[in-house]
């Protein structure tokens, strides 16, 4: 019987950058970091909820911060709709409804960012 072949020696101070070139490893990073984002924001937020913290500041700046997030979301939706118009409307496919709904989105994002300057500017 023989004995199968093992993979060649490692040494220790190689292990780093081999696994930077590891698609796993960043994909492993990602999921980690998103995970811990996402706890931190329902803590933060049940803390917010329960009165835990108390400053109108933080809870301000959130909801600043929450109206440029979906602002930025919605735009990002409208550009990704309408820059595939053309390989539709090539293919034969309709493309009113996506455009309408792409110049909605667009709309509704710079409504929600100007709510949020706006509110940003109040005294």
């Amino acid at each position: 019987m023989t004995e199968p072949e093992l993979p060649p020696a490692v040494k220790a101070w190689q292990l780093p950058g081999q696994w930077l070139r590891e698609e796993k490893f960043w994909r492993d990073i990602g999921t980690r970091v998103l995970a811990g984002v996402i706890t931190a924001a329902i803590v933060y937020l049940g803390a917010l909820v329960l009165g835990y913290l108390h400053t109108p500041e933080l809870g301000a700046g959130l909801a600043l911060l929450l109206g440029l997030a979906v602002a930025a979301v919605l735009l990002l939706v409208a550009v990704v709709l309408a820059s595939r118009l053309p390989a539709r409307r090539r293919s034969g496919g309709a493309i009113a409804l996506r455009l309408a709904v792409s110049v909605l989105l667009a709309l509704a994002a710079l409504a929600v960012a100007a709510a949020v300057v706006t509110d940003a500017l109040r005294p």
